[in-house]
Parts: structure tokens; sequence; C-alpha cells
């Protein structure tokens, strides 16, 4: 059972409209109570209620009836000559009224109608006024000072209002803290009510109070709370109330709420040793150890029932003590100590039962999960092998064992399964590069392409390794992932072949001009292109286009942007051809949702003027002998961008010496991501001779190409000096 959120206080006061928390609990909700104080003619929304309804009087009169048989009970058993009832069971009884009534607007009538009753039942049994008065405060006091302390240590035992038991061990304790507190908070009235009356006590009349009234509310209380929640499950699980009661221990009910009784009644008429009253402890023990709450508050209670009036009676071990008031204090004390120790046994049982229940509940589901997973991993078309920290095998499923060895019966214990492994170039993998050991290591494995030669099958298949750590929260290790990409990869292949076919495979023969290019796909195929044309009319064309994304996707974009540039039929109007291609791609570039940056120029190789146009391009420099260097900005929107605008060029020069270069982003993202890197490019072409140096000095720029995120490509233009 889950605690609930402190109810505030207010609630306890305030009219129904304002009831708006809810308190947790197995009995009752602050929700279930708004709609038991709604209007007796059945509206169903909540209102404020001007006066106390029918079924509120009929509450306070039952009672008001239950507490005043229960005053007259305790005020028959005064101590000879004095005022004073050794045993008061009206102060179990107040505390589960105000309990059951907790919540309620008009909390002052139940108040009134609680000092009252008291008030009444002393007046009749021969009490004076003013002391009698007092007394009555300290009665109400004292139940309300319980409830308040239960109220804000126990909230949803109060929300649950008397349909709830105790259900924790620390419920115990508070349980007890409420009683105690409340008895003491109230006994100095007990003392001015006896001061008033002219009888002074010397504070044993508040030792009997506080140890009478502790009992009284420990053990009716208790047992009203397990009733109240034993008959609330049983209406609501529509069963008999008298049904598991003893919790399916009839044997031990019968002994310890029938027998044991007679068992006190026995020892109390035939021993009168104070010593041997402890032994009987023994019986609480073993209800307490085998019974449900509810039967062992019902044990202590009827055992305490007879210890104390055999005691009041006269009788019993305690009747060596000097008066009859130490005697009955005593008997009170023993009756709390059972009860305590009963209740503690019984409620940390049923924890303990309830925590036995989950841990097989959740083993249980633990179990049906692992099986469920274990299907769904050994159903999967893809490979599963799992390694612990120490890279012993735990777990393998048969496409793995069918991919890496061809079979699917390989022995749960065989690590074998990775001997066969290869790298795409046909050599072994060591150990240390296994798939699963880089990943121990702290090295990221994603798609990792490896080779697997199988015994009896002629080719070697290409299977992708990507390998992930597993928490060291949850044991530790790696879960390797297999899937057989062969088709996947040939395909690739026969796509790189293609795209490789359309760039141009020798540089133009254009007096003057030294071009060089180099192109890496991130992948087997990209979405970068470059081409070069001579125009009938001499000089050169020379197009670099980059299209969004990457793969076979971009990469067919990008060879449909080459054949509808190379369709174009004025080669050297770099703008109009760039406008017509626009116009030409751009459903296609609309339902792909992607866009081509672009970079197009004529170079008039005799006297150097280079006519071009850029679209979103802004990646191109020409580097000058001396080492200076000029940016070619963009000059509108990539293709698809804004379709529809008029393109437009413009002019640059290069002298002889003069070199220019354009490259995709993939490249600028290599050197740092920004526009100040382009002086890196810049600085790695000075002194360089030929294109294909210049070309070589900026791939040297990126480092290890084949790890590139973003295709890589570069094209050079030197004017011969």
């Amino acid at each position: 059972m889950r605690r609930g959120p402190p109810v505030p206080a207010s609630l306890l006061v305030t009219p129904a409209a304002d009831l708006s928390v809810g308190a947790e609990g197995e009995g009752a909700t602050v929700t279930a109570m708004q709609r038991e104080i709604r209007d007796d003619r059945g509206d169903a929304s909540p209102r404020v209620r001007t006066a106390p309804t029918g079924g509120d009087w009929r509450a306070i009169a039952c009672w008001s009836v239950l507490y005043i048989a229960a005053c007259a009970f305790g005020r028959a058993s005064r101590a000879p000559g004095t005022e004073i009832s050794l045993v008061w069971p009206a102060a179990g009884v107040s505390v589960l009224w105000l309990l059951h009534r907790a919540y309620r607007p008009w909390r002052w009538l139940d108040l009134v109608a609680l000092a009252l009753s008291t008030a009444a039942v002393v007046t009749l049994t021969g009490g004076s006024a003013l002391p009698t008065l007092i007394g009555a405060g300290a009665a109400t006091l004292q139940a309300v000072v319980v409830v308040e302390v239960l109220r804000r240590l126990v909230p949803d035992l109060v929300a649950a209002r008397g349909r709830q038991q105790l259900h924790h061990i620390t419920d115990v304790w508070y349980y007890l803290l409420a009683t105690v507190t409340a008895a003491v908070i109230s006994s100095p009235l007990i003392e001015l009510a006896l001061t008033v009356q002219g009888a002074g006590s010397q504070g044993q009349a508040s030792i009997l109070w506080i140890a009478r009234n502790t009992v009284s509310v420990l053990g009716l209380g208790t047992l009203g709370l397990a009733i109240g929640e034993w008959v609330q499950t049983r209406r609501r699980r529509g069963r008999s109330l008298l049904e598991g009661w003893a919790g399916g221990r009839s044997f031990d009910l019968i002994v310890l709420v029938l027998l044991a009784p007679l068992i006190y009644l026995v020892w109390f008429l035939a021993l009168d040793t104070i010593a041997l009253l402890f032994p009987l402890i023994a019986l609480t023990v073993w209800a307490g150890s085998r019974l449900p709450v509810r039967s062992v508050v019902l044990h202590t209670l009827l055992c305490g029932t007879v210890a104390v009036q055999l005691t009041v009676a006269g009788s019993g071990p305690l009747v060596t003590l000097p008066d009859s008031t130490t005697q009955v204090v005593v008997a009170q004390l023993y009756v709390g100590l059972i009860t305590i120790i009963g209740l503690a046994l019984s409620v940390a049982g049923e924890e303990r039962r309830e925590l036995v229940t989950e841990l097989a509940s959740a083993r249980d589901r633990a179990q049906e999960q692992a099986a469920l997973l274990g299907t769904v991993v050994d159903t999967m078309s893809e490979g599963v092998r799992v390694v612990d920290r120490d890279g012993r095998l735990v777990l393998r499923n048969p496409t793995a064992t069918l991919l890496l060895t061809g079979h699917a019966d390989l022995g749960a214990d065989d690590q074998s399964d990775l001997a066969g492994l290869t790298d795409v170039d046909g050599r072994p993998v060591p150990t240390a590069e296994l798939p699963f050991q880089r990943a121990l290591s702290g090295q990221r494995v994603r798609d990792m392409d490896l080779l697997v030669r199988v015994p009896g099958q002629g080719q070697p298949r290409i299977v992708t390794f990507s390998s992930s750590l597993i928490p060291e929260s949850s044991g530790g290790g790696v879960v390797t992932v297999l899937r057989d990409v062969t088709a996947e990869r040939t395909e690739l292949r026969r796509a790189a072949q293609v795209q490789a076919s359309l760039l141009p495979s020798r540089g133009p023969q254009v007096p003057g001009l030294d071009v060089a290019a180099r192109f890496v796909p991130a992948g087997s195929v990209g979405g970068d292109f470059y081409d070069w044309e001579t125009p009938p009319g001499g000089g050169l064309v020379l197009t670099l286009a980059d299209v969004m994304g990457k793969g076979p996707a971009a990469a067919i974009l990008a060879a449909t942007t080459r054949s509808v540039l190379q369709a174009q039929p004025r080669m050297d109007d770099v703008a109009g051809t760039l406008t017509a291609t626009e116009h030409a791609l751009d459903a296609d570039l609309a339902n792909a949702g992607a866009f081509v940056t672009l970079f197009r120029a004529y170079v008039d190789a005799e006297v150097g003027t280079v006519s071009y146009t850029d679209a979103g391009h802004g990646l191109t420099l020409i580097v000058h002998a001396d080492g200076t260097a000029r940016r070619l900005e963009a000059l509108g929107l990539p293709l698809g961008v804004a379709p529809g605008a008029l393109r437009t060029s413009a002019r640059a020069d290069l002298a002889p010496g003069d070199l220019l270069i354009t490259f995709s982003d993939g490249v600028l993202d290599a050197l740092g991501g920004s526009i100040a890197d382009l002086d890196q490019v810049r600085s790695a072409v000075l002194g360089t001779r030929t294109a294909e140096d210049a070309a070589d000095a900026v791939m040297a720029l990126v480092g290890d190409a084949g790890t590139a995120e973003d295709d890589l490509t570069v094209v050079t233009l030197l004017r011969a000096s």
C-alpha cells in the first residue's frame, strides 16, 4: 500500500466544496468522501451544505450510543471510594468515532456530542459538575490529539476514515506515539479535576489515565480499524463477511483467539506470583507470528480484558502489588505490552509476506519478459551476439550462428564462430580488432563490414557488425548486431561503378589550362559530382555540384543534374544554363525535398577571364601567383530553394600562374566548418606547380578521407605561366 500525500489541516473543518485533495489508501479517498457528503437528494454535483444531513445526525447518534455504553462500562470499574475508573474502553471508541467522521463538515458537532456524552454518563454515575466538565474536556482533547497526530504522521490512515488497518511497522510506532502523546497532553486536566474536587492524587490519577487510555486506544482502536478494513474488502469483493478472518489458519485462530482467553482465566485464578505472568506473552508471540493483524488485535484484546478484569476483581498474579490502583496500572501496562508485541510481529509479518509476494510476482514477470525477449531475439532476421565484460559469450541467436558458421546448431559454449572473419581485403582480423573487443576498449563500432568465409561455400558473404556497450548497471559487456549486406554492398558497388563512369575519365585538352579533380564519396556512392566540357568556340566549362544528402538517393539526383546540364545548348552561357537546369529539375527537387548547390564557370583560355555563376555554393577560391587569394561568393540560392528566380553571372580574371580551386562543403567541414578555414586551402596550395599537386594538397588537409561523414570533392584549374 502506498502512502498518500498529507491532507491539509484545513480539510478537517472546511465545507465539502473545498475538499479537493485526495489521499490514497485501501479503504477510502478524499474524493470518495466528497461523494459521501453530497446532498441526500442524490444530486451528482458536490455542493456546500448549509445544514447537517439526516445521515450526519444518524451517524452522530449511533456513535453517541456506542460511546455512552463504553463510558458506562468504564464507570462500573471505579476503584473503591474514588471517582477514578480503572478501565476506560470509551477512549478507543472516541478515536474510532473521530476517525470515521474525519473530513466531515461541522466537525464541532461530533466534538460537542462526544463531550456531552462523557459529561452525561459521569454525572449520572455520581460525578460532580465542574470536575465532570473538566474530565469530559480531557476525554475529548485526547481523541482530537490522537487523530491530529495520526493525520500528520499517517495521513492515509485518517483519510480512510476507519476502514484501513495498520499496514506498516512504522504505522504501529506512529499509532503508539499518537496514543501516548494524547494521553500525556490530556492528563493534567484530570489532575485539575481531582484538585477541584478536593482529592489530590500525587500523580497516581495521571499514571492511571495514561495507562488505561493508551491501552484502550491501542486495543479497541486497532481492532476497530482492522474490522473496518475487513468488512470493506469483503463487501467490495462480494464475499462472505466471515470469510478469510484467520487468513487460512483456522487452528491457530481457535487456539489463540478462543482458547487463549481461557488459558488466561485459569492462569489468573490459579497463580498469584507476578513473575509467572510473563510466560503468557508466548501466546501473543505465537499469534503475531501466525495470524493476520485483525486476529492478533482480537487475541490481545480478549486476553487483555481477562487480565484487567480479573485484576480489578482481585485475582491473579498482580494482586500481590500494594493497592488496587497500582495493580490495575501494571495490568494495563502488561496489556499494552502484549498488544504492541502482537501488532509489531503481525504487521511486520504481513509486510514481509507482501514483499515476498511482490518479489515472486516481479520474478515471474521478469521470467515472462525474458522468455518473450528470448523468442524475439531468436526470431530476429538480424544476428545478435552478446558477450560479458571479459569477452565471454553470453548469448547468440540462431541467425548470428547461421551468418557466421553456415549452420544453426553450434554449441552454446563454442566461441569459434568468429574464426573465419577477414576484412574486406581478405586479411584475417586480429582478436583485438574484433568488433566486440573494439567496443570493450571504448571505440565506436557502427556498420563495420567484414567478410565471413564459410567452409563449403564458394563466395564469402559480407556481414556488417555494430557493437554497443551494455551499461554496467545491467552487468556490462557488449551486444553486437550482425546483418548480411552482401546483396546490398554488391548493388552499391555497381552503383559506384556507374557513378564513376559518369565522371570525366581524363583531363580536358585545352592549351594553357591544367585541370585536375578528386572525388571521395562518404559511402559507395555520393551526391557530389564534377564535370568539364570544351565548347565549340574554345575555352573550358567547369562544373561542381553538391546535392543535399549522401548515398544512393543523392547520387541519382546528381546524375540527373549532370544530364540536364549537359543537355543545354549554350554551355558558355553559365547563367542561362543554370536557369534552364533549375526549371527542368523543379518538380524532381520538390518531390525529393532536396536542393543542389552548384558552381559553374566558363574560362576563356586565351585571355584568362572567368565568367561564373554560383547557386548557394560559395566555396571557390582564386589563389594568385603572389599568394593572395579571392573568394568567389555565391550569386543566388541553391537550385530547388526558390525556383523561378533569374540567375546572374559575374566575372573574374586568371593571370598566368593563378589557380582556381572549388570544392564541396565536405572538405570545409573536415577543415573546421567556418569560412575562416578557407585560408588553410590557400596556404596548402602555395608553391604547387600543377593542378594535380594542388588537388593532392587540398585532400592532404582533410586527412583520412575514409572516415569523412560527407562526400569530398575538389576541382583545381591552373593557368599556365
